[in-house]
């Protein structure tokens, strides 16, 4: 099978016998993103988020089940009427950290998600090579005849491999299969990027497709984006309403990024007309039930709003996305202080778990979402300025610079 590859970058590496400084490194992975919006409003879930990152000796490693988003903060914000939240943060799922400095992280820390009705089991580990490692699987789920999406894992490392004679951060998604409408099947989805001190051609970037059919009938997926292209062809003529949109492969700012897979409800005419009768028949009987339920208890006005996204996003009010994968991943040197004023101390440096990002995740003060640039850019946007960086000139350098 042939993969989708996109390479570049200069190594840096000093010759493996004589190993390489630790330097920084960072790789973020997820599996799926749900996001249905509707009159300029978002409600999107993140799932399965792992996160690995080192810098200097110190290793650091975050698996997270789900970033709820605007929904989390909704959900953990006082009611209404001052009464106490619905679901205050710390009931909410808390990510798994690690860090090398605790004796107990090289050891590995697994842990169930119990704070959602669904299977996410997640696994992080840190040690002092340094090396930081994290896990997160998430189950299947989906509308058997509409949409069903297999298990996922994202999987992602940063730190010193080969015996430290190599620096390496690495960010893969495995998606198990995608059945749309029991008529479009897609098999082992697989994102994959690299970034390495050894080679000629450190950064490396990946998708693949392991098979594909169409009404029961193989496709070759050996070019993934010309399977795609095929599939897409199909799904406009049989009216699903259903679109994929493919990977960028791409390198930002001395980040390597392979964006996730989009799967897209546009309009389709057969769909939106019969949803549109169906709701419009509702609509006087669903009116006066909410409008019992806000003069009742106005707490009730969140759960509304949600569920008005999520009609409208599937009928032609809004629109309904799902991304599958995105896996970014960098590696770099940390410039010497040609100062000679001293170095930083090692419990100054930025935790992988600080104050909320887009998905829920800030390195030093800048939001590292998956398959889009920091800063809360879409996937695939040109701008450098948005992405991280490797640091130029200082040795106080967080783990995300």
């Amino acid at each position: 099978m042939i993969a989708f590859v996109a390479t570049g970058g200069t190594s840096s590496a000093a010759p493996a016998d004589a190993g390489v400084a630790p330097g920084q490194g960072l790789a973020i992975a997820q599996t799926e993103r749900l996001d249905p919006r509707a009159g300029g409003l978002s409600i999107g879930f993140t799932f399965g988020i792992s996160i690995a990152g080192h810098q200097n000796q110190v290793a650091q490693a975050s698996s997270n089940a789900i970033d709820m988003g605007v929904i989390g903060t909704t959900l953990s914000s006082p009611g209404c009427d001052g009464s106490k939240p619905t679901m205050p943060a710390d009931q909410q799922p808390q990510p798994l950290q690690v860090d090398s400095r605790d004796p107990s992280a090289a050891q590995g820390k697994d842990e169930d998600e119990k704070a959602l009705p669904v299977p996410i089991h997640k696994h992080a580990m840190a040690n002092t090579t340094p090396f930081g490692e994290a896990i997160t699987t998430t189950a299947a789920y989906g509308v058997p005849g509409v949409l069903q999406v297999g298990q996922g894992v994202s999987h992602s490392t940063s730190g010193l491999v080969d015996n430290g004679a190599t620096r390496q951060a690495t960010a893969t998604t495995d998606i198990a299969d995608i059945n749309l409408g029991n008529v479009v099947v897609l098999n082992g989805l697989h994102w994959e990027a690299l970034w390495s001190s050894a080679g000629d051609a450190p950064s490396i970037g990946t998708f693949t497709i392991g098979s594909a059919t169409i009404a029961g009938k193989p496709i070759p997926t050996n070019d993934p984006m010309q399977a795609i292209t095929q599939i897409n062809q199909f799904l406009t003529t049989s009216q699903l309403g259903i679109q994929l949109a493919p990977p960028t492969i791409r390198q930002t700012g001395g980040v390597e990024f392979v964006d996730p897979l989009g799967i897209e409800v546009v309009p389709s005419h057969t769909r939106d007309t019969a949803a549109s009768a169906a709701l419009g028949g509702l609509q006087p009987v669903r009116q006066g039930a909410f409008d019992a339920l806000l003069n009742a208890d106005c707490s009730f006005s969140t759960p509304i709003t949600i569920e008005d996204i999520v009609v409208g996003s599937v009928t032609g009010a809004g629109s309904f996305g799902i991304t599958l994968g995105g896996v970014q991943a960098m590696s770099a040197d940390i410039a010497a202080n040609p100062f000679h004023l001293g170095t930083f101390a090692l419990g100054s440096a930025p935790s992988l778990g600080g104050a909320a990002g887009a998905n829920g995740v800030s390195l030093g003060g800048t939001a590292a979402k998956p398959g889009a640039p920091a800063g809360g850019a879409a996937a695939g946007a040109p701008a450098a300025s948005q992405a991280p960086a490797a640091p130029k000139t200082s040795p106080v350098a967080a783990i995300a610079a």
